[in-house]
C-alpha cells in the first residue's frame, strides 16, 4: 500500500512539472511571436568538430610476384586469396634448361681445375730440372776447367822439353791439341751454365700460366654458381607473408625473367600483407588544418551498412593533389583490429576525422553570436579595429533585452561554446542573417551536422 501511494506521489510531481515545462514554452512562443524574433535557450552539452571526406582502402604492403628465370610454368600452388607465409613455394617453372646449364658448366670446372693442376705439375718439373741441370753444368763447369788448367800445364811443360828436344815435333802437337780441346770444353760448359738463364725464363713463363688457370677456375666456379642460381630461382618463393590478390599465371605459362627482360618481365602474382590495414582519404585544403598524426578517426563503409570501425591518423601528406582546380591532400588512416579482416583493400570508405571535442560545455546556435569591434574608453568612442569581441542579445526574465559580452569557445558552425558571460538556461535572441563572424551578419546559417 505504501508502494503504491509512493508511485501516485511521483506521477502527480511528474505531471505538475510537465504542465509547468509547457506554459513556459507557450509563454517563450508567445513571446516570439509578439516580437517576431527567433530565439534559443542557452544549453549544456558536447560540441564536436569533424571533418568528412572519402577514401579507399590500403593493405600495408604491395608485392608483385616476377621471376629472375625465364621458362614454362610447371606447377602453382597457390591461387587468389590463399594466405600464404614468407617462404612459400608459390609456383615452379621448367628446370631443365637450367639444369642442362649446369651439368654443362660442372664439366668446364673440372677440366679447368684439372688444367690448372697439370700447369702446377708443370712447373715444379720445370722447376725440378732447372735445379738439376744447373747442378751438372757448375760440375761440368769446374771439370771443364780443371781439366783445361791440367792440359795447358802440360802443354807448357811439352814446350820446354821440346826446346831441350827430350820430346819429338809430334808430341808437343799432340799436347797443345789437347789442350785446345780442354780449352773449348772449358768454354761450351760455361754456354751451358749460361743456357740455364734462359731455362728459368721460361719456367717463369710457365708460372705465370698458373694464375690464369686459376682464374678460368674461378670464372668457371662463377659461372656454375650463377647456374645453380638461376636453377634454384626456377622455384619462385614469397618474399612476404600475406595475400594472394591476382594470380596472372597458369601450368604451360611461359614466363619471361624480371632481370634480364628488357620489359621487365612477366608478372606472375601480386601479394597484399593485411597485417595493418589504412584507408587512403583525400581531404580538402580547406578542412586539412588540425588533422595530423594521432587523429582519432572513424571509418565506415557501404559494404557493411550501420558498422564503425575506429582508425588513427598515422600520416598526412606533405604536398597536395590537385584536380580540377580543387586541392586535396591524402591523409593514412590505420585502421584498428575490428575492420582488418572486413575491410578489403580498395573498398571505398568514408572516414570521419574527430578534430576538436568540449564536453558537457554551455553552448548556443552560432546565429546567436556576433563578433565586432568594440568602441573605446574616453569621450571619443573611436572604434578599437585591432579589438574584436563577441557579444550575444539576452531575453530577461521580465521582459526586454540586453547585450551581453561573452568569451567563446569551439564552434562547429552550427553551435559555439561559450566559455564565460552567460549560463545555461538564458535565451538568446537568434539573428536572421546568421553569427559567428567578424562582422555582423556575414555567416550564413547551416543545416547542424549529424552527432557522432
Amino acid at each position: 500500500m505504501k508502494r503504491f501511494a509512493v508511485i501516485m506521489v511521483a506521477l502527480v510531481v511528474a505531471g505538475i512539472g510537465y504542465h509547468a515545462a509547457r506554459r513556459r514554452a507557450a509563454a517563450v512562443d508567445a513571446e516570439r511571436a509578439r516580437d517576431g524574433k527567433q530565439t534559443a535557450v542557452a544549453e549544456k552539452g558536447d560540441i564536436r568538430i569533424t571533418v568528412s571526406a572519402t577514401g579507399r582502402v590500403e593493405p600495408e604492403r604491395k608485392v608483385e610476384i616476377k621471376s629472375k628465370a625465364s621458362g614454362e610454368v610447371v606447377t602453382v600452388y597457390a591461387d587468389v586469396s590463399d594466405e600464404v607465409e614468407q617462404g612459400m613455394l608459390l609456383f615452379k617453372l621448367d628446370p631443365s634448361d637450367e639444369e642442362r646449364s649446369v651439368k654443362r658448366l660442372k664439366t668446364g670446372l673440372a677440366m679447368s681445375n684439372a688444367k690448372l693442376e697439370q700447369t702446377r705439375l708443370a712447373v715444379k718439373a720445370a722447376e725440378a730440372k732447372l735445379e738439376a741441370d744447373a747442378v751438372r753444368a757448375r760440375a761440368d763447369l769446374d771439370a771443364a776447367e780443371a781439366e783445361m788448367a791440367e792440359y795447358a800445364a802440360r802443354l807448357r811443360r811439352a814446350e820446354e822439353l821440346y826446346r831441350q828436344g827430350v820430346v819429338t815435333r809430334e808430341e808437343l802437337d799432340a799436347a797443345n791439341t789437347k789442350a785446345v780441346q780442354t780449352a773449348s770444353a772449358f768454354a761450351n760448359a760455361r754456354v751451358k751454365l749460361e743456357d740455364l738463364k734462359v731455362q728459368a725464363l721460361e719456367l717463369e713463363r710457365t708460372r705465370q700460366d698458373i694464375p690464369i688457370a686459376e682464374a678460368q677456375v674461378e670464372n668457371d666456379s662463377v659461372s656454375l654458381a650463377d647456374a645453380e642460381q638461376r636453377l634454384k630461382e626456377t622455384n619462385v618463393y614469397a618474399p612476404i607473408t600475406g595475400v594472394v590478390s591476382e594470380r596472372s599465371i597458369q601450368e604451360g605459362f611461359i614466363v619471361a625473367s624480371g632481370v634480364s627482360n628488357v620489359g621487365g618481365g612477366t608478372t606472375a602474382m601480386k601479394l597484399i600483407d593485411l597485417s595493418r590495414v589504412y584507408a587512403i582519404a583525400a581531404v580538402d585544403e580547406a578542412d586539412i588544418r588540425g588533422i595530423g598524426p594521432g587523429v582519432e578517426a572513424v571509418v565506415t563503409a557501404d559494404a557493411y551498412k550501420g558498422m564503425e570501425f575506429a582508425g588513427t591518423v598515422v600520416r598526412v601528406a606533405t604536398t597536395g593533389a590537385v584536380e580540377s582546380n580543387v586541392v586535396t591532400f591524402d591523409v593514412k588512416v590505420e585502421i584498428g583490429d575490428g575492420g582488418r579482416r572486413l575491410l578489403k583493400p580498395e573498398m571505398t570508405t568514408n572516414v570521419l576525422f574527430k578534430v576538436d571535442e568540449r564536453v558537457g560545455v554551455v553552448k548556443v546556435p552560432a546565429a546567436a553570436v556576433v563578433r565586432r569591434a568594440s568602441r573605446g574608453d574616453g569621450e571619443s568612442g573611436r572604434v578599437d579595429y585591432s579589438r574584436r569581441q563577441s557579444f550575444v542579445t539576452v531575453r530577461r526574465a521580465g521582459g526586454g533585452e540586453e547585450e551581453r559580452r561573452v568569451e567563446t569557445g569551439l564552434s562547429d558552425g552550427y553551435e559555439t561554446e561559450i566559455v564565460s558571460g552567460l549560463a545555461a538556461g538564458e535565451e538568446v535572441v537568434l539573428l536572421e542573417n546568421g553569427g559567428e563572424s567578424r562582422w555582423v551578419g556575414t555567416a550564413p546559417r547551416r543545416t547542424p551536422p549529424p552527432r557522432l
